[in-house]
């Protein structure tokens, strides 16, 4: 275990304490220096930057940031139960509104993972407009299964996944398939079929297409 490590459990164990106590008084002059009074663990950018956090990268997602990051996502730290599981969620910076429900992760690092893999249990997460992108189940972290909806609420995606077997299948807004994708104890299959219901070579091309549109933001 790093002394970055112990860093981090050092702070996660400070704001704990300081979101249990309700009573605690802050001196004037140090209140006046917060941002916040709520219990926000970390800030996320969009997209990483080649600067990074100047983190270690292998533990803390290259999205993150230590201070507020316009135009992107903000977390807090909701508490812990008898397990020893943090409940987190996160919101979007501009409009405070919810990027997800609330979710459950183990590692104490992963407070500080943008990536869903890392939750355990179920969850959701929103478009800015509060609509659904993806609903999930983390049953561990080889299995899981979701499905993901465009802006404008249709299917675009189903994922099914074990340590045996991986299964995506993608639609077009029109609700007919657009592509499969099958990956069987290392065994892979890719099938696309463009809007009129052709079997097409162009998979790569169409499941980009259908994910950029569930980017938060795509006006597509």
């Amino acid at each position: 275990m790093t002394s970055t490590r112990y860093l981090y459990l050092a702070l996660i164990s400070i704001v704990i304490t300081l979101s249990g106590c309700a009573t605690t008084q802050i001196p004037t002059e140090i209140k006046s220096q917060m941002t916040t009074t709520e219990p926000v663990i970390g800030y996320f950018k969009r997209t990483p930057t080649s600067q990074g956090c100047g983190c270690d990268s292998s533990r803390i997602d290259p999205n993150y940031s230590p201070t507020p990051v316009e135009d992107g996502y903000y977390r807090l730290l909701l508490g812990r139960n008898a397990e020893g599981l943090f409940l987190i969620q996160d919101f979007y910076q501009n409009s405070k509104q919810p990027q997800s429900s609330p979710l459950w992760v183990k590692d104490p690092m992963h407070v500080y993972s943008f990536d869903s893999e890392v939750v355990i249990g179920s969850g959701v997460l929103y478009y800015p407009d509060g609509k659904v992108v993806e609903k999930f189940n983390n049953i561990n972290r080889d299995t899981r299964q979701g499905e993901s909806f465009y802006p404008s609420g249709e299917l675009a995606m189903t994922y099914a996944q074990n340590h045996n077997r991986s299964q995506l299948e993608y639609w077009y807004k029109s609700g007919k398939p657009a592509a499969q994708y099958v990956n069987s104890l290392g065994s892979e299959r890719i099938k696309a079929w463009d809007e009129n219901g052709n079997e097409t070579e162009n998979a790569t091309d169409i499941i980009d297409r259908i994910l950029a549109e569930l980017e938060p933001g795509s006006t597509n």
